[in-house]
Parts: C-alpha cells; structure tokens; sequence
C-alpha cells in the first residue's frame, strides 16, 4: 500500500466514524420519532415552586366545582374542570374559571382545593394546568405547606405564605441575560 493509499484509507475511516457518530445522534434526539404530541420538554424545574411561578401567567388557590367536559388543545387531550378561585398569588384569574388538566394525569376532586400554576390558553377563557406539574392540593391556605425543592429552606410555613414567596421570588429559566 503506497503512502497515498494509506492516506486516503485513513481519511475514509475517519470520515465513517463522523458519518457514524452524527447519524446516531441524530436518531436519539429526533423528536418526530422519540416525542407524541402530549410530550414536552419543560424549561422549568417543576419541583421548584418559583421556576413554576415564573413560567405561569397565572399562579391561584382555588376549589373544583365540578367538570366541565374535554377538549383537545393544542393536540394535548384535556380535561376541563370550572373551577373558583379562593386567592390570587400571581395574575388576576376572575371569580370563576375553566381549568384544563392533560388526560392522564391524577383527575381533580369536585370540591377538592389546589393550588394551580396555569398558562393562558390563546384566544380562549382557558388556563391550561403547566405541563409536567400537579395542581398542589391543600385543605387550608393558612395549613403547613408540603414543600420539596430550593425553596423549602426559605419558604413560609403556610401554602398561602409558601406561594406568595415563590411569585415573589420567582425563577424567569427564560432570561439568558
């Protein structure tokens, strides 16, 4: 084998190596292929109460009244449930609102209180519960608060004080300043 052979021998095992390596990337990070149309990739850490708080539009306690149907938004099937609002921590949802919860999740108590960390819908009177977190159920606002995470350490012993603190201090993941 001349010296030219074995040059270009070597380029060509080098380049199927990288041909090799991109095409197995590619096929474990396809989300087309890997991803259905109720799976999301979160920004946010969703035990982090002030990540939570400073994704949502809206942060609220509230009690179901009762379901109010299904529907499908933005391909995530979704339960609807109406539900009156008790205290605002963050935006300022009115009396009573309609609360979508993705299919597949625990489904909510008639009469249950939660707190809820909700997006608002686009042109709709919708607040979809956020992705990938659970609708943090109490039985009094002024009752401890079961709290995991960063804030566990500095948040106030109640779920009202525990989610005043966490929208006071929320987390933006978004900002890149």
């Amino acid at each position: 084998m001349t010296s030219l052979q074995r040059r270009f021998a070597l380029a060509a095992a080098g380049l199927a190596v990288v041909a090799g390596a991109s095409w197995s990337v590619c096929r474990t990070t396809d989300t087309a292929a890997t991803a259905s149309a109720g799976e999301a990739v979160t920004l946010y850490d969703v035990r982090d109460a002030r990540q939570v708080a400073g994704t949502a539009d809206d942060v609220f306690a509230g009690t179901v009244v009762g379901r109010a149907g299904q529907r499908d938004i933005v391909g995530i099937p979704s339960d609807l449930y109406e539900v009156r609002v008790e205290r605002s921590f963050k935006g300022g949802p009115p009396g009573t609102v309609t609360v979508s919860h993705e299919q597949g999740a625990p489904p909510l108590t008639t009469g249950g209180a939660y707190v809820f960390a909700t997006g608002r819908v686009p042109d709709e009177r919708t607040h979809a519960v956020l992705l990938e977190t659970t609708p943090a159920p109490y039985t009094s606002l002024t009752a401890p608060a079961r709290v995991h995470g960063p804030s566990s350490d500095t948040a106030g012993p109640t779920v009202a004080e525990h989610w005043a603190w966490a929208v006071d201090h929320e987390t933006d993941v978004t900002d890149n300043g």
